[in-house]
């Protein structure tokens, strides 16, 4: 369950006196759908790129705005939007390359944040030249 929902959950438990067992229940249940129709999270499996190969999978999240898709990977504060999730997932995943590419070139330059979001993307991408 996502944590805003969680919280809203643990609220509305403390408060009691304003709904019924049966109001709280059918009011989570609405929350959690709602949030279910505009958030997903999912794994990604590739770059989509000859180089740059994803030893496993990240989860990056998909978010559904009004007229736009974002996709997001939380772990480097990576982020991209499109106007559909196939677009936005490729626009991601162009943005995963090129922020690990910066990181690496300016590796003795990175505050701690940068250090670590590159040592996370050094675990889960495989570089290769020779493709």
């Amino acid at each position: 369950m996502p944590r805003i929902a969680r919280d809203f959950l643990e609220v509305m438990a403390m408060q009691t006196n304003i709904l019924t067992d049966e109001q709280y229940k059918m009011l989570s249940k609405k929350l959690i759908n709602s949030i279910e129709r505009h958030l997903k999270i999912i794994p990604l499996n590739t770059l989509k790129h000859p180089k740059h190969i994803l030893i496993k999978p990240v989860y990056i999240t998909i978010e559904m705005e009004k007229d736009v898709i974002i996709a997001s990977f939380d772990d480097i504060e990576a982020f991209a939007y499109g106007d559909t999730e196939f677009e936005a997932i490729n626009q991601l995943c162009e943005e995963i390359i090129n922020i690990y590419e910066d990181l690496r070139e300016d590796r003795e330059n990175l505050g701690k944040f940068p250090k670590k979001w590159l040592a996370f993307l050094e675990e889960v991408i495989e570089k290769s030249e020779e493709r």
